[in-house]
This record gives structure tokens, sequence and C-alpha cells, in this order.
């Protein structure tokens, strides 16, 4: 059997880049009016934009290492 012969192959991976995996602290709610609640409302909405974007990156990325 010749398949049993050969040698196994190696698939390496590059790293994901390091800015892209950055800690990003999480906003605590310490309001106590609707208007706090609003305020906090746009704070968590540019943080999960923040993160959408890394992903939307990490994909781009994973996209341009999968045509080399």
């Amino acid at each position: 059997m010749s398949s049993c012969t050969n040698k196994p192959v190696q698939c390496t991976c590059s790293p994901i880049p390091p800015a892209y995996l950055t800690y990003l602290d999480k906003s605590t709610f310490k309001g106590q009016t609707y208007g706090d609640v609003t305020k906090y409302a746009v704070i968590l909405k540019r943080e999960r934009d923040i993160c959408l974007n890394r992903i939307d990156r990490i994909r781009e990325w994973q996209a341009e290492k999968m045509q080399k």
C-alpha cells in the first residue's frame, strides 16, 4: 500500500494579527435614570460596532490567506 508510506502533510496557519484580538473593556452601567439608559445604549452600540469591525477584518484577513 503506497498510501501508508507517505508522510502526513502538515498545514500551518498564520496567526491572527494581535491588533484584531486586543481586549476591550466592557462598560458597566451605573445610571439611575432613563437618560442614563439612553447614554449607556449609545456606548454599547459603539462597543458592538468596534467588535463587528474587528470580525470583518478577521474575515478579510482569512479570505486573503485562503487565496494565497
